[in-house]
């Protein structure tokens, strides 16, 4: 390649140049709503009460509505062109936003997860269009910086999202944490969090207006795969829009099947079932057959889709956690302060994106990638193991060196593809699975090794019985539980605001706590249910509350009625099986302001051991970056030298 030659060529052509910043726009908006989506995590978990696993449903639907829908949208391109595949997903994005409305109304996860599904369909159909749209908008030589340049306004959409989620979600979030939450009146509850999903809805259903925008422009603009004739395009329209039917019905089998299917399936297996439909169709295909054996045959290319999987993979798991990681290393910390870190972590991202964009002028992208891996290895070491006034830093530093890998690897692997470029395209979007894949699984490693703390601790401190139930349930775990409810009693009065409401629903709950063992029946059952955690008892766990209440001795003071309130947990759990665990819990009580010391040291610990995953992904980019560094690239130089003129 004559470096001179490509370093004069304009990336953009003249004629291009509209049309490329109306996709620019497209770039922005996707990574705004990436990264506003990333703060509906911590901010879900807190609204609807759920731990880190489960608020990762949310980076399952959204990343998984990535991988479903991305063969949908080559189709789509290879059927009709670059400008239906912009207007379909910039529709699915609209309609998806506006669905938040009925969820925020309905106080509904679920109907949330298939809005952000929907929504991120969409996100699914502009990512698979724009990138090739991009790379067509002039010379291949110049196709790699033209991506990298049009990527780099991703992330001034990502920092936008942030300050959106900022603003809008986190600052909104009220300060009762769950415990406060779980002692709260169903009234004064349902108050905060209609308020708090009203301003979830604000950014998301404002941002239509802008999309519409977008969408009227394409309306009207022609691209070059519609004007220049070839064998899609020239194609009846019924055999398009049958083609096209055809893979929509493809990927509603494998839904309805689980729909309608009495197995019991988890998110990400939902996700995995529902991709098999695009492929099967894909094979039936002859020609769509024939394009996937050769993207298969070229290890730069299936090579780049698993490496593009591990570095979603790597992106959205530490942005996602980020909040997370500030919070369990200065305990405290809300999450609108905790996320100015993840905001200098993305102005980072983009610095370091323009940078790296330039210095493509003149360095080997593949090495310039896998040398930010290697950095960002390093980095990820720093956040397992240095002190947290530095890990913190290093954490942020992560993001810089993420910074020019999806692109570069993009536009490796899709560089002289031809005609199987859009299937390419639809390939590497579906690596984005990686997000929905180890975002939870990073999720699942924090919650689980944290459960593992929590039973050594308690074997360390002689507790084998209560070290025994917690490792029988690494779901949810009693100990913490108790905490929760202990933690309630501490609340100050004299503080006023929400302090004050704390307390005096503390001693309401304590009072009611105490009437327990003189009530029978529906006195009972309607007493019980208005104490934190026990409104969904069920008749029988009911029935063991009472059975267990009658072995608590009678308190001598406000210390052991707040200790033998902190049993709830144990108390509506614990059946007389383990009625060792119980009697070991009455006579010994825990100190619970130990433990709270301890917990707080058990998941800052899960959180910085979790990055081990990180470490991992970043290896394979980096195996990546090396291995295709020169070769394959030198090796299409010289057969396009060959080729007579």
């Amino acid at each position: 390649m004559d470096t001179n030659r490509t370093s004069t060529m304009p990336i953009v052509p003249k004629q291009y140049r509209l049309p490329f910043f109306m996709l620019v726009s497209c770039f922005a908006l996707w990574g705004l709503l990436n990264n506003m989506t990333d703060n509906l995590v911590p901010a879900f978990s807190k609204i609807f009460m759920i731990n880190a696993s489960e608020s990762a449903g949310v980076q399952i639907s959204f990343y998984g509505a990535y991988a479903v829908l991305a063969i949908f949208a080559s189709i789509l391109l290879e059927e009709f062109s670059y400008k239906a595949g912009v207007l379909i997903g910039l529709g699915f994005y609209m309609i998806g936003a506006l669905c938040y409305i009925p969820a925020a109304i309905g106080q509904s996860f679920d109907i949330y997860l298939m809005a952000i599904f929907v929504l991120a369909g969409g996100l699914s159909i502009l990512e698979t269009t724009c990138n090739p749209f991009v790379l067509s908008m002039g010379s291949q030589e110049t196709s790699v910086r033209r991506l990298n340049f049009a990527q780099a306004f991703n992330p001034i959409g990502s920092l936008t999202g942030i300050f959106l989620a900022k603003y809008f979600i986190l600052s909104h979030l009220n300060d009762a944490d769950m415990d406060a939450r779980k002692a709260m009146d169903p009234e004064q509850l349902n108050a905060i969090v209609s308020d708090e999903l009203f301003w979830v809805c604000v950014p998301y259903v404002g941002l239509v207006a802008i999309a519409a925008v977008i969408w009227f422009f394409f309306c009207r603009y022609k691209s070059d795969d519609e004007t220049v004739p070839t064998r899609e395009n020239t194609r009846p329209l019924s055999s398009k829009l049958g083609r096209l039917g055809l893979c929509i019905a493809f990927i509603l089998v494998p839904f309805l099947f689980q729909y309608y299917s009495s197995f019991e399936f988890s998110m990400v297996q939902q996700i995995l079932i529902m991709m098999i439909g695009p492929i099967a169709f894909l094979i039936i295909m002859p020609d769509y057959r024939c394009q996937l054996m050769k993207l298969i045959r070229l290890p730069r290319y299936t090579c780049g889709v698993v490496a593009q999987f591990f570095y979603v993979g790597v992106q959205i798991a530490v942005w996602t956690w980020t909040i997370k990681y500030i919070m369990s290393v200065f305990p405290g910390m809300q999450e609108a302060a905790a996320s100015n870190y993840y905001i200098f972590s993305i102005i980072l991202f983009i610095a370091c994106r323009a940078i790296t964009t330039a210095l493509m002028k003149k360095f080997n992208p593949a090495n310039m990638m896998a040398l930010f891996a290697v950095a960002g290895i390093l980095c990820c070491l720093g956040t397992m193991y240095l002190p947290k006034e530095i890990s913190v830093w290093t954490l942020v530093a992560i993001s810089g060196c993420m910074s020019l890998m999806f692109p570069t690897i993009y536009g490796i692997a899709l560089r002289g593809l031809g005609s199987e470029v859009k299937l390419g395209a639809a390939g590497l979007i579906m690596a984005i699975l990686g997000g929905a894949v180890i975002t939870p699984y990073m999720g699942a490693c924090i919650d689980n090794t944290t459960v593992k703390n929590q039973v050594a601790y308690f074997e360390s401190i002689d507790r084998p019985l209560i070290a025994q139930v917690e490792a029988a349930d690494s779901r949810k775990s009693i100990s913490g539980s108790m905490l929760t409810l202990y933690k309630m009693s501490e609340a100050n009065a004299a503080e006023g605001g929400e302090q004050a409401k704390t307390a005096a629903k503390f001693e309401k709950n304590l009072q009611t706590f105490q009437s327990l063992p003189s009530l029978t029946g529906t006195a009972f059952s309607e007493a019980a249910k208005t104490l934190p955690g026990c409104s969904a008892l069920t008749p029988a766990e009911l029935s063991l509350f009472k059975d267990n209440l009658s072995r608590l001795p009678a308190a001598a003071s406000r210390e052991q009625q707040i200790q033998q309130f902190s049993l709830i947990p144990a108390l509506t759990t614990l059946p007389a099986s383990r009625a060792d665990v119980l009697n070991d819990l009455i006579s010994h009580p825990l100190d619970m302001r130990q433990f709270q010391t301890a917990q707080e040291n058990f998941v800052e610990k899960a959180v910085r051991s979790s990055f081990f995953i990180p470490i991992i992904c970043f290896a394979v980019v980096l195996i990546y970056g090396f291995f295709f560094r020169n070769v394959h690239l030198k090796k299409e130089e010289d057969e396009e030298e060959s080729v007579p003129a």
